[in-house]
């Protein structure tokens, strides 16, 4: 130590009686109080003794695994008069008292492991020199097989002492521990530890206690019985531990004297935990996208996404049955033609497969909300967002086409309408167009903040919407860029947009905690389908726990600022939602 600690005003309880004052000495020198109460009685066996003493010269080795064990041996020796020096046999100890017991005696020691353990005591004990090498086990009534059963060689069990709780003690220390918080109480042994569990520990918890072990079985005893290790020296002896309670104790005064804040407090229980919660998840704030396609008997799985499908009109019924029966509110249409070409004109033909599907929806499900993606890239036949001309992705023209279908999904019963394609005034097009054609009711949902992101892969084979050439990093924003993110937001507001969307999410979320602050509407984060089809492969893997992570992940953007989620997890997270 650095300096010299102190005991001063603090009273070690011991569960068990030490066989020297040293420690007793050392507490009164530091300015402790000792109280002994012993928990457990030792009572010499002699059932086995006349065999054993018999049949002493007879074994290779003799093994002790405690102090009480060599003591008693040593009774026996003296009551039969057997004298140790006339012993043939090599002696192992488990550890360095009990070493120190058996040179007192008048032995030689051996063998003894390099660390405190039976474990190691089996990997290191000397390999048996002939098949026919003997060893005794000398050993407390309360002693584990596991040396016996570990050896090579063959082993005999000589039982010398048994074990007793002293429950008499144990009904002393009841009030004693009452009166007297925060003491520290010594356990030497597991079996101090059981009759303090069986007896007190019932009535006053763990709580009122400092604890002190000797040695790590006896700390594992503690644990089990789910009472923390405050105090363990590396040395398995009482002074030692002594001398660890003094360090101890001076780093807990030191630390008194620390002057900063105790968040834990906050987090001790599920309940408090819940009652301080300040960001909730809820199957409200879930949208479903679901794929629609064109034709009959097609519900064709997406490999990249597992768990999502294209599904027919005649296959779709059942999909939106299951959504609503778990309570989600809304759901968003995507669709896949037959049939595409130049301007995607099936986008906003009234008979268009989005069209139709939310006819059939609204039909089957009036209640639930309808969120139509208004975009052209699954109509056109180069994959691209609006018209082409020279190969470049033409803006103004765009536009009438959009709002065209933006009129087209309104009429079909769409609630809201949400454009994705990232043209500049598309918002103030689809409302005009809207407003002139006596839907000025209906809602938008712009995707205000898209970004061109490598997210989008899996999205891509489900709506059939790669580009046939090039790229859409002239219209959909650079992920490098935040304040252009604040600049697209402000326009779609000033056109009239009712919601802003931010897409992708997960590797957003500043973006999404931007834009709610700076604008007052609801935000909308998009969990898109490279976040979702991450997730379901390492789930399939076994690397992670996919309900831990969804939930985390979905929370983790409802904190950042969105309020509503578009998710493909939004099924299996309705479930979970009602289970917890």
């Amino acid at each position: 130590m650095s300096k010299e600690c102190d005991l001063r005003g603090q009273t070690i309880v011991f569960t068990g009686q030490p066989r020297t004052n040293e420690a007793l000495l050392e507490v009164e020198r530091m300015g402790g109080r000792s109280q002994i109460f012993p928990l457990i009685q030792t009572h010499e066996v002699t059932t086995q003794d006349e065999t054993f003493i018999a049949e002493l010269r007879s074994y290779d080795w003799l093994i002790f695994t405690s102090q009480n064990a060599v003591a008693a041996f040593e009774q026996k020796l003296v009551r039969h008069n057997v004298r140790i020096n006339h012993l043939p046999c090599k002696i192992a100890a488990v550890g360095s008292k009990t070493a120190e017991a058996i040179q007192k005696v008048g032995f030689r020691v051996s063998f003894m492991p390099t660390i405190y353990s039976a474990d190691v005591f089996i990997q290191q004990f000397p390999m048996a020199s002939s098949r026919s090498e003997r060893c005794l086990f000398i050993k407390g009534s309360l002693a584990k097989k596991t040396i016996k059963e570990g050896l090579v060689q063959s082993v005999d069990e000589w039982t010398v002492y048994e074990t007793l709780p002293d429950v008499k003690t144990a009904i002393e220390l009841l009030p004693y521990i009452e009166q007297h918080a925060n003491s520290i109480v010594i356990f030497a042994s597991p079996s101090a530890v059981e009759v303090y569990a069986r007896e007190i520990a019932p009535t006053t918890g763990w709580n009122r206690i400092t604890t002190a072990a000797i040695g790590h079985v006896t700390a594992a005893a503690l644990e089990k019985h789910g009472a923390p290790v405050h105090i363990q020296p590396k040395t398995y002896t009482y002074l030692a531990l002594i001398k660890k309670i003094a360090q101890w104790k001076e780093v807990s005064k030191q630390m008194k004297e620390l002057q900063f804040n105790r968040h834990r407090r906050l987090r001790t229980s599920d309940t408090l935990r819940a009652m301080v919660r300040e960001t909730y998840l809820h199957t409200n704030d879930l949208i479903y996208p679901i794929f629609v396609a064109e034709g009959e008997n097609i519900k064709n799985p997406i490999a990249s996404m597992p768990g999502v499908f294209q599904f027919s009109l005649d296959h779709l019924g059942a999909e939106v049955d299951e959504v609503v029966s778990l309570g989600i509110p809304s759901i968003i249409l995507f669709g896949i033609p037959l049939e595409k070409d130049a301007e995607g004109t099936q986008a906003f033909h009234d008979h268009g497969i989005v069209q139709e599907a939310i006819r059939f929806v609204k039909e089957r499900h009036p209640d639930l909300m309808v969120i139509a993606d208004t975009c052209l890239c699954e109509y056109t036949d180069h994959g691209h967002c609006g018209v082409i001309e020279n190969g470049k992705v033409l803006n103004d023209p765009t536009l009438d086409l959009l709002s065209r279908t933006a009129i087209a999904q309104a009429k079909a019963g769409a609630d809201i309408i949400a454009p994705s394609n990232m043209m500049d005034g598309f918002v103030a097009a689809i409302r005009y167009g809207l407003d002139e054609a006596g839907f000025a009711h209906i809602p938008i949902m712009s995707y205000a903040v898209k970004y061109s992101s490598a997210y989008y892969g899996p999205f891509r084979d489900a709506a059939n919407s790669a580009p046939q050439f090039g790229d859409r990093k002239t219209y959909q924003m650079d992920y490098a860029n935040r304040n252009e993110a604040m600049r697209e937001a402000a326009s779609d507001v000033e056109e009239g947009a009712d919601f802003l969307i931010v897409k992708p999410a997960l590797s957003y979320l500043d973006i999404v905690r931007d834009v709610k602050n700076n604008f007052d509407l609801p935000i909308v984060a998009y969990n898109v389908s490279g976040e979702y089809a991450m997730v379901k492969a390492a789930a399939q893997n076994g690397w992670i726990d996919e309900q831990k992570i969804v939930l985390e992940t979905l929370t983790s953007m409802k904190r950042a600022g969105a309020d509503l989620i578009m998710t493909y997890h939004a099924k299996d997270a309705a479930r979970w939602l009602e289970e917890k």
